[in-house]
């Protein structure tokens, strides 16, 4: 009879089947036959391994309904006394729980308390269920088998808050001594959120019970990881990962895949790397196949990396930062060539993302020679494999047009418009009536990014014709690119046409996906600043901050610059620009400012560069103080400015009072020639009109926006209590300053 109703559980079609093994174990268990006559063998007496399998069959079907009716039964002892509960039964109507239609992780958790606490009991007193006496405790206890079922149904459920406190639990209210401990285990959920789990462990009720805790194995940190993976909580599933191997749980090759699955989403190729080894370390040996896995059509475990292990961590190569990890990525695809491991030859997904490595770190070359082995072998590239190296061609440009600008003049434009004129040709044999591969809206927005780092504007325009032509749609990285074209020709009109279109696209889009971001508007202020026009740029910030949208301190700090480089019009009244950069200085220290935002040390240096040079070496000074008290230390020749600006001013008392405090960032103004120079001046004049310096000079630098010596001044000089909330007047400031 149990082999019976065994293979029944453990058929194909277990809905048909569980129907079938509860029919034999009627029949087999009743003292009549079907016609009512009395059964010459008599009825069979089912044993908990009968219970077993029919509980197997509800939990393959995730009938929860005849789970616990069948658990009741055997709880209550009424039919079968001599049946003895254990673990096992207790596991598997948790496992029904799982795999139900809608997956309760309540009940999950209930049945889970009740079986630690009648488990517990029962191994305390001696008692099996229905009073027959266990030989041995241990099988009475709620094993790991359990909880491990609990929290898949956790993952099942989205839940991964509730998976990963359970394993905390686990970890905490387990055995302390032996290899399997962690010093010093934190929880990564806030105290607030954590109502136990096992809230039996903290019933006075069961004070008197000896409660054990199995210690998490690795099926349950592997678990925890795919509830952690499901939910897209990968910085989650590293910590429960590394905790794994501190615990001295050897992950198994599905929990590796999941912990190089977080690793390419973040971009972390040296983690990546590592798990991956740890895969190549696994041997049939480390994890015995159970009876599950021996079910026909089964999945098998994992006894070294596959394809999508080595596709993962190639792809977290190529999302290192910076690309620095493209040549890491290429090495795991000639590895894949070679390596001993089944299914791991190299196809159109691994190579599409070593490509993508090479687009990160503007490798063209190596991206289109990728393209040819690819063709060699007989893999057919894709429409992302071609997009990835247009887009490695459009890195190429910006690299080497950001290298030219900064490091090198000698580097020729038309070296940097050479992998622009390649992608553009890539993209034409695209769009060949030969070719069966067409460009998307990813093909042509890496191909306008291409023509923008090139400072190819009509190009790029003619671009966006030719998508729309192709039926394609621009979304806000098509114009977001266009952007980027007019920010590096510093072409303000074009600009202008940009948020046209883009204000037209939104009203004529049902999505209303197409609006400006933060990216469309930093582009267009940068422009703005290179076309010198900077109240443009200040208009626009107050349209991204009425737009609720948030600037970062690198806008800021644009606008800022803009103003300092500025040219005042005599045309406009309320024009003297550094006024409204020190407004704009004012609200990113107030608390409008958007999350995140705070002046920086090119903030300050911008700023004191402007003062000084507009002959407003107080504010330059109390900028100076306030940099100090922000963690930043002025670089010596912004003390040399401000001293140069006080001079010409023709405060020389100030100049030398400055110059002394610079010893207090480890300054000695005598190693600076003109700041040596300055001080023999100054004090030349002082003796000839007889006053020497002294430190008790009490002079005040104070201005109409704030106070270098008492930071319990107002910005206008005074300690009066005039009305004015000081932030909600630079916030006012920076929104009535007119274009």
């Amino acid at each position: 009879m149990n082999s019976a109703i065994d293979a029944c559980a453990r058929a194909t079609r277990p809905q048909i089947h569980q129907h079938t093994a509860f029919s034999l174990y009627t029949h087999a268990t009743s003292p009549k036959n079907a016609d009512g006559s009395k059964k010459y063998s008599g009825a069979l007496s089912p044993n908990v391994f009968t219970f077993g399998a029919l509980l197997a069959c509800c939990a393959r079907n995730g009938d929860t309904a005849q789970s616990l009716e069948l658990l009741q039964d055997l709880e209550e002892g009424g039919r079968f006394p001599d049946v003895a509960l254990n673990g096992v039964i207790y596991s598997t109507v948790i496992s029904a729980c799982e795999r139900a239609e809608v997956v309760d992780v309540n009940l999950a958790l209930e049945v889970l308390n009740n079986a630690t606490v009648v488990l517990a009991g029962r191994a305390s007193d001696g008692s099996g269920g229905g009073g027959t006496k266990h030989n041995n405790n241990q099988n009475a206890v709620m094993g790991v088998v359990g909880y491990n079922a609990a929290i898949s149904t956790m993952a099942r459920a989205m839940e991964w808050k509730m998976a990963c406190q359970l394993l905390d639990e686990m970890i905490i209210h387990s055995t302390t001594a032996g290899l399997h401990s962690i010093d010093n285990w934190e929880t990564s959920i806030p105290e607030e959120e954590m109502e136990p789990l096992l809230h039996v462990l903290h019933d006075e009720r069961y004070k008197d019970l000896s409660i054990v805790v199995p210690k998490p194995d690795e099926v349950t940190f592997g678990t925890v990881l795919a509830a952690c993976e499901r939910s897209g909580e990968w910085e989650e599933l590293l910590r429960i990962a590394k905790a794994a191997i501190e615990y001295g749980v050897k992950l198994d090759g599905m929990a590796l895949t999941s912990a190089l699955h977080a690793c390419q989403q973040l971009g972390l190729a040296e983690d990546a790397l590592e798990y991956l080894e740890l895969m190549k370390q696994l041997g049939d040996e480390d994890f015995p196949i159970t009876r599950g896995r021996q079910r026909m059509g089964a999945k098998q475990k994992l006894h070294g990396p596959d394809a999508v292990a080595y596709r993962l961590a190639i792809s977290a190569c190529a999302r290192a930062p910076g690309g620095h990890r493209w040549q890491d990525g290429i090495r795991l695809l000639n590895e894949m060539r070679t390596s001993k491991y089944k299914n791991c030859a190299p196809d159109v997904v691994a190579y599409t993302a070593a490509i993508a490595g090479c687009s990160e770190a503007g490798e063209y070359t190596s991206a289109m020679q990728l393209i040819q082995t690819m063709r060699q072998e007989g893999i057919q590239p894709n429409v992302v494999t071609f997009s990835a190296v247009i887009n490695a061609c459009a890195s190429a440009s910006a690299n080497l047009a950001r290298k030219r600008e900064e490091e090198d003049r000698s580097i020729a434009m038309e070296d940097v418009r050479l992998p622009m004129t390649r992608a553009l040709k890539l993209l034409e044999a695209m769009k060949s009536p030969t070719s069966s591969i067409k460009p998307n809206i990813v093909t042509y927005n890496a191909a306008i990014r291409a023509c923008a780092e090139c400072l190819n504007l009509a190009g790029a325009f003619d671009l966006l014709r030719q998508l729309k032509e192709d039926g394609l749609e621009p979304t806000i990285v098509t114009y977001g690119s266009l952007m980027t074209a007019c920010e590096r020709m510093g072409d303000v009109e074009a600009a202008s046409k940009v948020f046209r279109m883009v204000k037209e696209d939104d009203g004529g889009n049902d999505n209303n996906d197409i609006q400006a971001n933060e990216i469309i508007y930093g582009a267009a202020i940068s422009c703005c600043r290179k076309a010198r026009q900077p109240e443009r740029a200040l208009l626009l910030l107050r349209k991204m901050i009425s737009d609720e949208l948030s600037p970062n301190t690198a806008t800021f700090n644009t606008v800022v610059a803009a103003l300092a480089e500025g040219k005042p019009d005599s045309k406009i009244d309320n024009n003297i620009l550094w006024e409204k950069a020190l407004a704009v200085f004012k609200v990113m220290k107030s608390k409008h400012a958007p999350p995140g935002v705070a002046p920086n040390r090119q903030t300050y240096n911008i700023l004191v560069r402007c003062l000084a040079a507009n002959l407003q070496p107080g504010y330059a000074e109390s900028l100076l103080t306030a940099m100090r008290k922000d963690g930043f230390v002025p670089d010596v020749d912004l003390y040399t400015l401000t001293v140069r600006s006080y001079e010409r001013c023709g405060n020389p008392m100030k100049a030398l009072r400055l110059m002394e405090s610079m010893r207090e960032v480890g300054y000695h103004f005598y190693e600076v020639k003109m700041l040596d120079d300055a001080f023999k001046n100054g004090v030349k004049i002082l003796n000839q009109v007889g006053k020497g310096f002294s430190s008790e000079d009490t002079s005040t630098v104070r201005g109409p926006f704030f106070s270098a010596d008492d930071d319990d001044m107002d910005y206008f000089g005074d300690q009066e209590d005039d009305g004015y909330d000081e932030d909600e007047y630079d916030y006012q400031l920076l929104n009535s300053l007119k274009y």
